[in-house]
């Protein structure tokens, strides 16, 4: 690009690939589908099936203030990524094989294989992502991030509908008995994490200044605190993101509220893959645009519209009760709507604190982010859980709606960041 970013066009394509593979690998065990599908299939326990969205959100988020501080002294990031991904991203492809040897006769097994993979997967990647984003945030300069996730998301979507299609084979009448169907989809997650960190092995890191050596936490805690309190930005977008992310309530039980109430069948779960494919798919085009060319404010601001959007979706659909296949498409949109959030929250939130925070401290910003943003999106499912145990689904959409309403609000008196 030029003399500032010599290696911008391989470290493009590299993270890209990294991107691509990751996130469609994961596609095949979507938190939102497939992993509730699957914990519901061995119980009806509400709480428990909150916790498998739970798990994965806090053992990733809550991690990373550690992390922070651990690597924001070191100027060369990216052995730490490739030591933890060689330990997490395995983990899917051991418990695919258990679940074939094992079959459907040891459900606490099943369960128990399932959550403590789920936790060292996530930790690790918890753990790697201050790193990636620092990387990241050295390798792009600001004002192509808009082009890199666009490129980044929209080809992850053109593969994932694909995976959508696999996913309603596979879980369909046609596909193999349970829980060998779900054994499949953990193996090919697995298999494309690797193909994801060949393509990070690639990057090549640029060197910057770093903070002069890891702090002790006695003085690294209040440091963290003092950029909340004179960063007013910083503080508002950390409070925007934790009120949209009380969404995070219903979340994990759309799926189950569709399949369980609305009966429109497991064949259905594709479907709403694909939707939320496709979400992401067309938002990421539509936020990629506004990114660069109006900043990450109007994003951030549009990503807390789609949470509120998403409960009252499925408050309609409650009431109205349509049929078997209208329900099943009429959930769609939801998660069509989903899979933009997802795509709004890289563009709008976590690009916004890239832009607010000074270099040397990017990874501390990023960091406290996600741990304080963590600490909603780890009690939410589960909170939600109780909520359904205790009340009903109409409670339970209504309690997400209000927290995200809180939010969009919220969002209208975030300024425009300077972009770096």
């Amino acid at each position: 690009m030029n003399d500032r970013y010599p290696d911008y066009r391989r470290n493009f394509v590299s993270l890209v690939g990294d991107w691509i593979f990751f996130v469609t690998g994961m596609a095949f065990i979507s938190y939102t589908t497939v992993i509730p599908s699957f914990v519901n299939q061995l119980t009806d326990f509400a709480p428990i099936i909150g916790l498998a969205t739970t798990i994965p959100s806090g053992a990733w988020l809550l991690p990373q203030l550690v992390a922070a501080n651990y690597i924001g002294s070191k100027q060369r990031k990216k052995p730490w990524v490739i030591r933890l991904s060689l330990i997490g991203r395995p983990v899917y492809f051991l418990a695919a094989l258990i679940m074939f040897v094992a079959g459907a006769r040891y459900p606490g097994l099943l369960l128990s294989v399932f959550f403590l993979a789920e936790i060292v997967f996530s930790m690790t990647d918890g753990l790697s992502m201050p790193a990636w984003f620092d990387i990241m945030g050295k390798a792009i300069p600001s004002r192509r991030r808009g082009r890199f996730y666009t490129t980044a998301q929209v080809l992850t979507g053109l593969l994932s509908m694909a995976v959508g299609a696999a996913v309603a084979r596979v879980l369909g009448p046609g596909g193999p008995p349970f829980p060998q169907n779900y054994a499949l989809l953990f193996g090919s997650c697995s298999a494309l994490l690797m193909v994801s960190l060949a393509f990070f092995t690639r990057v090549k890191e640029p060197i910057q200044q770093a903070e002069l050596e890891r702090e002790p936490w006695g003085a690294y805690l209040p440091r963290l605190l003092r950029l909340l309190r004179e960063d007013r930005q910083f503080r508002l977008i950390n409070i925007v993101r934790m009120l949209s992310g009380i969404g995070g309530l219903a979340l994990p039980f759309y799926v189950v509220h569709a399949t369980d109430v609305l009966d429109v069948g497991d064949a259905s779960i594709g479907l709403f893959v694909s939707a939320q494919v496709l979400g992401g798919l067309v938002t990421s085009l539509a936020m990629g645009y506004l990114n660069e060319r109006s900043g990450s404010r109007i994003v951030a601001q549009l990503t807390a519209f789609q949470s509120l959007i998403v409960p009252l979706i499925a408050l309609g659909i409650h009431y109205f009760s349509p049929p078997g296949a209208v329900a099943a498409y009429a959930y769609a949109l939801a998660f069509f709507c989903i899979g933009g959030i997802f795509s709004g929250y890289i563009q709008g939130f976590t690009n916004f604190v890239l832009d607010i925070a000074p270099p040397t401290q990017r990874p501390a910003y990023v960091g406290l982010f996600n741990t304080l943003g963590g600490t909603v999106i780890f009690i939410a499912p589960l909170l939600g859980g109780w909520v359904l145990q205790s009340t009903s689904y109409p409670v339970l959409f209504s309690s997400a709606a209000l927290g995200t309403f809180a939010g969009l609000v919220l969002s209208l008196r975030l300024v425009d960041p300077p972009r770096r």
